[in-house]
C-alpha cells in the first residue's frame, strides 16, 4: 500500500481566537504607530503639509518706508538669519528699536500691517524670518521649533541690533505673536539686561499644552478639513484618543526638537521663565476665544509674571495679531502707552 497522506488537524476554536487576537493586535499597534508618527510630523511640519503661501511686497511698496535687507549669523550655529531693518524717520527718531517675531507657519509678513505703526511711533524696526521656517532665513528642514530654537534667533537679533545700530537701540522692545510671543518671553528672560520691554501676543505658556489642545481640537473637528492628504483614512482616526497616547506624541515631538540642536532645554518655556523679565515691563495680548492658544494660557503667563505687567484682553474668536482682531487705533494706543512706560 502507498504511504498514507497525513491530514493536518483543523485549528481548534482556541487556536483561532488566539491567532485572530494576535493579528488584531499587530494591526492595532501598526495603526497606532502610524497615527503617532503622523500627528508628531503634523505638529512640526503642518505649514508645509497644508501648503501655506506667504506674503509678498516690501515696506517701501506697502507703506513707503525706506528699508534695508539685512542678515546676520544665528546665536550659536553657522546658519544665517534674514530680515528687514526699517530705520526710524530722522525727524521722529527717539533712539528706540523694536524686534518683531512671527508665529509658527508664518514669516515676517505676519507683521506687515504694523510696520507703519512702529515707524510713526519713532521706532526703528527689525522684522525677520526665524530659521527652519517659511521665510528666507536658513533652514535645515527640521520643522517648527516652538520657541526652543526660535528664542535663540531672537537673542541673536538682539545682539545684531545692539552692535550694528547702537544709536537707534538705546532702548529695545521685543514683540512677537504666538510662537513668536513665546520666543520673545524666553529671550527677554535670558537677556533681560539687553532689553527694555516685551509685548507678547497670544503666546502659549507651554508648547506642550498648546499641542495637546490642538491635537484634540483637530481630531474632534475632523483632520481632513485641514490636512486633505488624510481624507481617505479620516474614518480610521480616533476623535478622542486616550491620554497616554497623546502624552506619547507630546514626548516624541519634544524629544525630536530638543535633539535637533545643541544647547536646547525642555525647561525653556514661557511659563518657566516669564517671571525673570521683571523689572522690565511686559504687555500680554490675548483673545478670549482663541481657537489655537486658549485664553487661559495667557492668564497663566500673566499670573506667573511679576510686575510691571498688563493683560489686554480682546473679545475675539481668532488667532491673530491685535491689529487684526481689535483695530489699528486700539493697537496703536496700547503701543504708544507701552513705549512711554519703558
Amino acid at each position: 500500500m502507498g504511504e498514507q497522506i497525513k491530514q493536518k488537524k483543523p485549528f481548534s476554536k482556541t487556536q483561532c481566537i488566539v491567532t485572530l487576537s494576535v493579528v488584531m493586535l499587530v494591526i492595532s499597534l501598526s495603526l497606532t504607530g502610524v497615527f503617532v508618527v503622523f500627528v508628531s510630523k503634523a505638529l512640526l511640519y503642518f505649514p508645509w503639509m497644508r501648503g501655506i503661501v506667504m506674503g509678498s511686497g516690501d515696506p517701501m511698496t506697502k507703506h513707503g518706508l525706506s528699508f534695508q535687507e539685512v542678515e546676520w549669523k544665528a546665536y550659536d550655529t553657522n546658519q544665517t538669519l534674514r530680515g528687514w531693518w526699517i530705520p526710524a524717520d530722522s525727524k521722529n527718531d527717539l533712539g528706540n528699536s523694536i524686534i518683531v517675531v512671527h508665529g509658527s507657519g508664518k514669516d515676517r509678513y505676519e507683521w506687515f500691517e504694523q510696520l507703519n505703526h512702529f515707524h510713526e511711533e519713532g521706532l526703528s524696526t527689525l522684522v525677520f524670518d526665524c530659521r527652519d521656517g517659511m521665510g528666507k532665513s536658513d533652514s535645515l528642514e527640521r520643522g517648527i521649533g516652538y520657541s526652543f530654537r526660535e528664542h535663540k534667533d531672537v537673542r541673536s537679533a538682539i545682539r545684531y541690533v545692539k552692535s550694528t545700530y547702537p544709536e537707534q537701540s538705546k532702548k529695545l522692545i521685543l514683540t512677537g505673536m504666538s510662537m513668536g510671543g513665546g520666543s520673545v518671553i524666553i529671550a527677554a528672560a535670558k537677556d533681560r539686561d539687553l532689553i527694555d520691554g516685551v509685548i507678547s501676543e497670544s503666546a502659549y505658556a507651554s508648547p506642550m499644552k498648546a499641542w495637546k489642545h490642538n491635537i484634540y481640537r483637530y481630531l474632534s473637528d475632523g483632520v481632513a478639513k485641514t490636512f486633505k492628504v488624510v481624507e481617505p483614512v479620516q474614518h480610521l482616526l480616533p476623535t478622542h484618543p486616550p491620554q497616554w497616547l497623546v502624552d506619547l506624541i507630546l514626548r516624541i515631538t519634544l524629544d525630536k526638537i530638543i535633539a535637533s540642536e545643541d544647547n536646547l532645554s525642555q525647561y525653556d518655556t514661557p511659563e518657566n521663565l516669564v517671571a525673570q523679565i521683571s523689572p522690565k515691563p511686559i504687555l500680554f495680548i490675548a483673545a478670549t476665544e482663541d481657537p489655537v492658544v486658549p485664553y487661559d494660557q495667557s492668564e497663566t503667563l500673566f499670573r506667573v509674571a511679576k510686575e510691571p505687567k498688563e493683560l489686554w484682553t480682546i473679545e475675539s474668536n481668532r488667532h491673530s495679531t491685535a491689529v487684526h482682531i481689535s483695530s489699528h487705533e486700539a493697537y496703536r494706543a496700547k503701543l504708544h502707552k507701552f513705549i512711554q512706560s519703558i
